[in-house]
């Protein structure tokens, strides 16, 4: 028990830090997501290689996977968006709705009756983003895309709950990244042309943010 609260408490620290990185990295949320995603694929890639983990399944289980990892993809995307345009407490804070969205979308998906007792719990969250929302007009661009991404990570949630009662973890995650990094790349170009930045090639600052992004963030949660 003791050992699950500390992996609980050092999941929640890592995941807090990945706002934290959407600040320090210069990147915007395009590339800063793309690089993520490319960097978690290769340390993963080394990592099945390194503990000889089968990582080869059928063409119907990658692609099951693979929607998955779309879905993280656009919610990182969303996420940094938020924290780009806002700051880091109100990507935060939007996070929490997860629990939100995912007490609604998952007895839909699943067709299994409400929970009243999560729903009230949740709606504590959806009140305080919607005093900073009414108070602060600043933040409510950054708002609305936190609250699109939260949206989009119950819904991650909730099917890759799926996945890991078929697959290694590992396995899973490396098919998301590669997934990820294939599709926002393909479409990266047209990112670009609606939101050009200077440079896409990132500072060796950036890169060693990114580094522990992927590693400590991503493939260690």
């Amino acid at each position: 028990m003791k050992k699950s609260y500390v992996l609980l408490h050092l999941a929640v620290i890592l995941a807090g830090f990945t706002g934290i990185f959407g600040k320090l990295i210069s990147l915007n949320e395009g590339l800063l997501v793309w690089y993520r995603l490319l960097f978690s694929t290769l340390i993963l890639f080394v990592i099945l290689k390194s503990l000889r983990i089968p990582y080869m399944i059928s063409t119907r289980g990658k692609f099951h996977i693979a929607k998955v990892g779309i879905l993280i993809t656009l919610h990182w995307l969303f996420f940094y968006a938020s924290i780009k345009y806002a700051n880091i407490s109100i990507g935060v804070v939007c996070y929490c709705l997860t629990s939100f969205f995912t007490a609604i979308f998952k007895p839909v998906i699943d067709k299994e009756p409400f929970k009243i007792s999560e729903l009230l719990l949740s709606l504590l969250t959806v009140f305080g983003i919607s005093l900073i929302f009414h108070f602060d007009t600043s933040y409510q661009l950054g708002i609305g895309l936190g609250v699109i991404s939260s949206a989009i990570g119950a819904l991650y949630t909730i099917f890759n709950k799926r996945l890991v009662q078929h697959y290694d973890t590992k396995v899973i995650n490396y098919y998301q990244m590669l997934s990820g990094t294939v599709c926002l790349g393909a479409v990266l170009p047209v990112y670009l042309y609606f939101f050009p930045v200077e440079s896409v090639i990132p500072g060796m600052k950036d890169i060693g943010n990114l580094m522990i992004l992927a590693l400590f963030c991503t493939v260690g949660l």
